[in-house]
């Protein structure tokens, strides 16, 4: 389920390109302009170990069968983007924003890519900094964003978040010059599993979405970037009703087991976190940023690597992670990054076999061979451990090149 709808990720974050195309409308559409956004993207990658999903991308290292190492080689285009800003009417101290975006992660076939919604959202905002957002974007509790090829981001391995539908109310009090305050909060889906296999996702049964926030801290220090310091975190629950399998047989005589919903919302399995992040610009072309959360019953959230509730011992999956990583931008044709990351569940929560411990740490570079074009390389080594059992790793290095719009 979950990679039928993944992230994230996130190479240069979300943000309309500077080489958005405007589209001139109709003198009927009024006081509304409309932007085009997107890129195309073509990605070849090899890793010495066979990993999850089995695409291209990595969240964590399959086990080796026979002690065998199962390289793979994975070509595609189907992080190629595209995107609608809207921009207008406005009225007054009102200004309003809408925005749909895609990419073509809908389907897996290699050469038959479905497009995929990220996006879509609607936004008002007032001169006084309070704005309000509905529709399906990113986690409020996200700050950061990892500069990474891996179309996976840090997923599993160091970083919560995805998107998902969500009410989000936004305050921000400019203190100075040099100082802004950000409060945000949202109601959010949760976006859960069906645990007890009754045909109806678990978080959608629960009588009432996750509450998400994030108070974040701008302040300009030595340099001209803004450094960032944000608490952030969310509250949720996923609901099971009791069920019990049944055997019956279908019109056309075929004996079938089936899951039969005997009572409703028997069980009650909490998801939270919380989180620290900091971005902080070191010089003009060195910054450090960091991100430091724990948590329960995070795979929706991409924490936990992946687990959430652990069916056989009855219990949600508990996990710390975090990732840390330096970004380098010599010059406006060059930049470099270098990150380590790590989601670790805790064992008391775990059965034999499931996994215990995934880090990874990773270096890449992107080099702008005009305003449009730019081409990466990036090479990562993933661990992956498994509770009472032996590890594997993967050696992965992926090149790409985006062509943007």
């Amino acid at each position: 389920m979950r990679t039928k709808w993944l992230v994230a990720v996130l190479i240069l974050g979300c943000a309309i390109s500077s080489l958005a195309l405007e589209v001139q409308l109709p003198e009927s559409a009024g006081d509304v302009r409309l932007q085009v956004y997107g890129y195309i993207r073509a990605d070849l990658s090899y890793g010495t170990q066979a990993t999850a999903p089995g695409t291209d991308f990595a969240f964590w290292v399959l086990p080796e069968i026979d002690g065998k190492k199962d390289g793979q080689t994975h070509v595609g285009a189907r992080e190629t983007r595209f995107g609608l800003a809207l921009f207008g009417p406005n009225a007054g101290h009102w200004k309003t924003f809408g925005k749909i975006e895609m990419d073509f992660y809908g389907g897996d076939k290699a050469n038959a890519y479905n497009p995929r919604m990220r996006l879509a959202f609607v936004d008002v905002a007032h001169t006084s900094g309070f704005s309000f957002r509905l529709g399906q974007d990113w986690d409020t509790f996200m700050e950061l964003q990892p500069r990474i090829v891996n179309f996976a981001s840090v997923a599993d391995v160091g970083a919560l978040g995805l998107r998902r539908p969500q009410g989000r109310v936004t305050q921000e009090w400019k203190c100075s010059e040099n100082t802004k305050l950000v409060f945000k909060a949202a109601l959010a889906q949760t976006v859960g599993e069906d645990l007890d296999q009754g045909g109806f996702e678990d978080g959608a049964d629960a009588e009432w979405p996750s509450f998400q926030f994030n108070v974040t801290l701008h302040q300009k220090l030595w340099t001209e970037k803004m450094a960032r310091f944000s608490v952030a975190g969310h509250y949720g629950r996923e609901t099971l009703d009791g069920t019990e399998k049944v055997v019956a047989t279908n019109a056309s005589g075929v004996v079938a087991e089936r899951v039969k919903i005997i009572s409703s919302d028997v069980e009650d399995f909490d998801t939270w976190s919380i989180q620290g992040s900091i971005f902080l610009p070191l010089t003009g072309q060195l910054a450090a940023q960091v991100n430091l959360w724990q948590g329960e019953n995070l795979d929706t959230y991409y924490g936990g690597i992946g687990q959430g509730v652990n069916m056989a011992l009855r219990k949600g999956v508990r996990a710390v992670g975090g990732y840390a990583q330096l970004l380098f931008d010599p010059c406006a044709k060059w930049g470099f990054a270098l990150g380590y990351g790590v989601d670790d569940p805790d064992n008391d929560t775990l059965s034999p076999g499931m996994r215990s411990r995934n880090e990874c740490i990773w270096g890449n570079a992107a080099y702008h061979f005009t305003p449009a074009l730019t081409g990466m390389l990036e090479y990562s080594h993933m661990t992956t451990d498994y509770h009472e059992k032996s590890d594997a790793t993967n050696d992965r290095v992926q090149v790409a090149m985006k062509y943007a719009f």
